[in-house]
């Protein structure tokens, strides 16, 4: 059974790129890092694809477990919610008031006209005592100094690519500079940041960032 459950796991890797295997693998760690407690926690994936984290998620014994995305693949056990367009306002009205204990949403941030209006709209789904987990790239490591020194652009923003069939950017647009994603938490109502890093060993050197946040009182603005 263990080789089984091994054997399905390293299938729904082998596809993926080094720094995608990383992320899944850094959020699931993230995730269920108490495993006397995560069977009672309930769990949505925001931007969910086509599934892998969430069935990662459900091998590492998540049993209430939802997905919000464009053309999600249906699984059991799983609450989908499709044709869900991320880059507009409202889009959290779909769930009617469910609130989750973790809200995980995995490079999607980057993609995004109006980063401060999704997390907004992401700031509905957390449960007073949950947690958000965000993943984006990290544009302060070496390669993205040295890129937009030399070339004018962090490295793997703006790229020639747009998918007219899909309402994200392909390219990444927003570039996810950390004292700006603080900020936009802060004005959405999180607080009690923490960051750390995949793909690599540090700041420096890492490809993405992985923020996890608490939610606190929205800020008012003012009209």
């Amino acid at each position: 059974m263990v080789e089984d459950e091994n054997m399905n796991k390293q299938i729904m890797l082998d596809d993926l790129d080094q720094n995608s295997r990383a992320i899944l693998e850094g959020v699931v760690r993230r995730v269920t890092f108490r495993p006397e407690t995560i069977i009672g926690q309930s769990v949505i994936d925001v931007g969910c694809g086509e599934g892998r984290l969430l069935e990662r998620l459900l091998q590492g014994g998540v049993q209430q477990l939802a997905g919000i995305g464009w053309a999600a693949r249906m699984q059991t056990g799983v609450a989908i919610f499709n044709g869900v367009d991320l880059c507009q306002s409202g889009w959290a009205a779909r769930l009617d008031g469910r609130v989750y204990d973790w809200v995980v949403s995995t490079e999607v941030l980057e993609h995004l006209v109006n980063p401060y209006q999704y997390l907004k709209e992401v700031r509905q789904l957390v449960s007073p005592k949950g947690k958000l987990v965000l993943t984006f790239p990290n544009v302060h490591n070496l390669r993205s100094i040295i890129g937009y020194a030399l070339k004018g652009r962090f490295s793997g923003f703006f790229g020639p690519n747009f998918n007219q069939n899909h309402p994200l950017h392909d390219q990444h647009i927003f570039i996810p500079n950390m004292h700006l994603v603080r900020y936009l938490l802060y004005l959405a109502g999180f607080t009690d940041l923490k960051i750390s890093y995949l793909n690599g060993i540090g700041r420096l050197f890492s490809q993405t960032t992985l923020l996890e946040a608490t939610p606190c009182a929205p800020i008012q603005l003012p009209e």
